[in-house]
């Protein structure tokens, strides 16, 4: 498998790369495949929207931070997550909303803090992470409806993180520069999933290079860093 793969990654590189129009995403999704194998991974939260592809939960190490971005009153995922890992992280909970005093009391009970708080060019992931006086953050999830494209980059420049599930929104070329720019910090996609209800929309699920050995991961073909 791994030398097919390998054998494919030129290709894949020259159709990401030829990407213009913002419909384009048949060669977008098209191009797409694992360049990691993850032997244990799972899909923790709803069946339906809102789930995400993790690599090997069993392994998290403990007292670790889950840095949760776009809650939207809904920790479907958060409450599989300790609930498997017996509240093995330390969550925060990000969302532009207030969230609702129910929302609170569970995420609480999950070793959870949340907060309101608009993520933007004016109000960063790092800025957060200072407030919260987080130095490292072992799992990122972000859901945070476009900012993405803007405050991703810059936090994972100075903040390496082991996994990552992002959605992505947007046109075909703006994915593509997104995961080029994740890929060129050695970060390696190993799941995907185009959102039911939007084709403009993706889940991605990325792990570090340094990371692959603790959670299990094996090396197919890095072709996102074209």
């Amino acid at each position: 498998m791994k030398t097919f793969s390998i054998s494919q990654v030129s290709v894949r590189k020259q159709t990401l790369a030829s990407i213009r129009s913002e419909t384009q995403f048949a060669h977008l999704y098209g191009s797409l495949a694992p360049e990691v194998f993850c032997p244990q991974k799972v899909r923790i939260g709803t069946i339906g929207d809102g789930g995400k592809w993790v690599c090997n939960i069993w392994n998290v190490p403990r007292d670790t931070v889950l840095l949760s971005l776009g809650l939207n009153n809904f920790i479907g995922f958060e409450e599989e997550w300790q609930r498997i890992t017996s509240n093995a992280n330390i969550l925060y909970g990000v969302d532009v909303d207030e969230q609702s005093d129910l929302t609170k009391e569970k995420y609480s009970k999950l070793r959870g803090i949340t907060k309101k708080a608009l993520i933007s060019e004016t109000f960063t992931i790092e800025d957060l992470a200072k407030e919260f006086k987080i130095y490292e953050v072992e799992i990122l999830k972000i859901d945070i409806e476009g900012a993405e494209k803007t405050c991703l980059i810059p936090f994972l420049k100075k903040y390496q993180v082991c996994q990552i599930y992002l959605e992505v929104h947007g046109g075909a070329p703006e994915h593509a520069k997104l995961l080029r720019e994740i890929a060129h910090l050695k970060y390696r996609l190993f799941a995907y999933e185009v959102n039911g209800y939007s084709m403009n929309a993706c889940e991605y699920s990325f792990i570090h290079e340094s990371c692959l050995e603790k959670y299990g991961g094996i090396r197919i073909a890095n072709y996102l860093d074209f």
